[in-house]
């Protein structure tokens, strides 16, 4: 334990260093830093039973965690004149209410489609979400994706992407009806990734706008998005997991739930510390980090790449768990050194994206608001490698704004009665 208690002592430190940089808990460098931090004094309470994480385990996070910062402070660097760049106008003109209103009944009309794919991956049973989840991990499993997975996948990344643009202009009604088909959506895609991005990227883009970013204000704002998703991410497991055969009734089921979120923050760190003391065992056939290029060149025939497993391989923390952290694959793949220089290139982009978006563009604060969910999972899993993912939200804010910048209309403009007397 004594490795762990230097750890928090160095996470407490450059948390805090963190912090006074830019005095903002949406600096990205901060989050890092206050996440793992979190997740080790969590495992300091020692609320369940986990394998300890040795020392060399936590010298390689905690080097990861400021070679990250360090990125970040990189930025000082950068040329102002590089960062007043904008690919759209800095303070676009409010979208026509013809686009917000499509895309507001599109969704809508959409989302009983997203319901009859969960339907259907259910199976028609009545706990539709329970079954449909056990389908999906079947067909993860077995490496294979069936229609109603994709159109599931894609309607959810659609409908989030849709709250994000419609909340960087105002609160209106059509901007929580959007909302609203964007929690069913990712309710029904029965899994809690989707609803962290949503919840996560309205709370950046609420504290953007509002400018409440030091520490006791986003506090004030934050808790009930915050309570929102425990909540949630909680009840859920009632939901869209199978809990009939736990010993104890709702009390049983209660301590299920709470040794569920404990598994979630805790096992990644252990399962990557297996990794480090026994690298050999985790060998991997196919890149994990260069995925997209690599899929990309053998798309265009130009090279022979087999995908690696939609799983990972499990490994025992004493229980099963096939997530290592954000750092695992570039740990393999990379080595110490290029953990380092890849954080520190993450932490320096990441970073960069922030102070673009706290200087108001709403397609930056967009962008921001997309990108702050890999930056939550870096004690769970490694997201920032998902660049297909971004790559639909990027195009589908670029289309957005773009035709919102086009005046158009439907059908001609009426002349008024006085211009029709006048001519």
């Amino acid at each position: 334990m004594i490795f762990l208690d230097f750890a928090i002592i160095f996470f407490v430190l450059i948390t805090v260093l963190n912090y006074r940089v830019q005095r903002s808990v949406l600096y990205p460098p901060f989050i890092f830093c206050a996440v793992w931090l979190l997740d080790l004094v969590v495992m300091r309470l020692d609320l369940i039973e986990i394998n300890l994480v040795h020392g060399n385990t936590l010298t390689i996070v905690a080097a990861g965690a400021t070679a990250f910062s360090v990125g970040g402070l990189f930025t000082s660097f950068t040329p102002r004149g590089l960062l007043s760049i904008h690919l759209l106008s800095n303070k676009p003109k409010r979208m026509p209410d013809f686009l917000r209103n499509t895309v507001t009944v599109v969704l809508l009309c959409c989302l009983p489609i997203m319901f009859y794919q969960t339907w259907k991956l259910g199976g028609g049973e009545l706990n539709i979400l329970e079954q449909a989840r056990m389908a999906m991990i079947d067909s993860i499993q077995s490496e294979s994706r069936s229609l109603p997975m994709l159109i599931l996948g894609y309607f959810a990344l659609f409908t989030i992407s849709a709250s994000l643009l419609f909340a960087t202009e105002k609160l209106d009604g059509k901007f929580w009806a959007v909302t609203g088909a964007a929690f069913v959506g990712c309710i029904l895609t029965t899994g809690r990734t989707n609803l962290l991005t949503l919840i996560a990227g309205l709370s950046a883009t609420r504290l953007l706008q509002k400018k409440q970013e030091s520490l006791r204000d986003a506090m004030l704002l934050l808790r009930w998005p915050i309570i929102l998703f425990i909540v949630l991410f909680v009840g859920l497991i009632f939901v869209d997991k199978n809990t009939e055969g736990m010993a104890g009734g709702i009390s049983g089921t209660a301590t299920y739930a709470v040794y569920s979120v404990l598994d979630y923050m805790e096992a990644p760190l252990a399962a990557f510390d297996n990794v480090v003391q026994h690298p050999a065992d985790f060998k991997m056939a196919s890149s994990h980090i260069f995925e997209f290029p690599l899929r990309l060149a053998a798309a265009l025939r130009l090279t022979d790449y087999k995908m690696p497993p939609l799983l990972d391989s499990y490994t025992f923390v004493p229980f099963p768990t096939n997530v290592y952290t954000v750092f695992k694959f570039y740990f393999l793949e990379l080595g110490i050194v290029g953990v380092l220089v890849l954080m520190c290139f993450i932490g320096l982009l990441h970073s960069m994206l922030y102070l673009k978006a706290r200087q108001g563009g709403r397609f930056s604060i967009y962008l921001f608001a997309c990108f702050i969910f890999p930056l939550l999972m870096v004690t769970f899993d490694d997201w920032y490698y998902s660049i297909s993912k971004y790559l639909y939200s990027i195009i589908l804010g670029l289309v957005y704004f773009l035709i919102g910048s086009v005046n158009f209309r439907l059908l001609p403009a009426r002349r008024s009665l006085s211009s029709r007397i006048a001519s």
